[in-house]
């Protein structure tokens, strides 16, 4: 097991056929990193109670949420991850913890390649290619929007999960 600070926590939502992303401000954070065969996670995020509907909504209907999440510093690339609500617990100062079970819904990887394809697409080759994809690289903040709506589909479509 494997546990990290929560950077940001962002919902991804569909909408007009295209992925937008909420930001949910979080006061404190962590995701662990369960190893084992299942590859599940667990994000645990202290927000405002304002987001205590959404979330309630989410879990009685046994739905699920795709979140893209940062770890440790801002400067790390986000993970896009599909979650179910486990808990929701009432803190103090108009302050609720929330519980996702997560899985890896995009990795690295597939941002690295998305990038690439997007930059061949667009007529990079040889050694500007190679230099657009390092200054793609280091401005990334997000995954590229297109991998998020070929996500978003593709989890729709696959049936296993009710996304919200």
């Amino acid at each position: 097991m494997k546990t990290f600070k929560l950077y940001s926590l962002s919902l991804l939502e569909g909408k007009d056929g295209n992925v937008h992303q909420k930001m949910v401000p979080i006061e404190d954070g962590l995701i662990i990193n369960m190893e084992n065969q299942k590859q599940m996670w667990y994000i645990e995020a202290v927000i405002s109670q304002e987001y205590k509907k959404y979330f309630q909504d989410v879990k009685t209907q046994k739905g699920h949420i795709l979140v893209d999440v940062v770890i440790t510093s801002k400067d790390n690339h986000p993970a896009a991850m599909i979650t179910s609500v486990q808990s929701i617990t009432e803190l103090t100062d108009q302050k609720i913890s929330i519980l996702l079970e997560a899985k890896l819904a995009l990795k690295k990887d597939d941002i690295i390649e998305d990038v690439l394809k997007d930059l061949v697409g667009r007529g990079f080759s040889n050694e500007a290619l190679v230099q657009a994809f390092r200054n793609e690289m280091e401005t990334l903040a997000a995954h590229p929007t297109s991998a998020l709506n070929t996500i978003y589909r593709s989890i729709q479509e696959s049936g296993l999960y009710k996304l919200q």
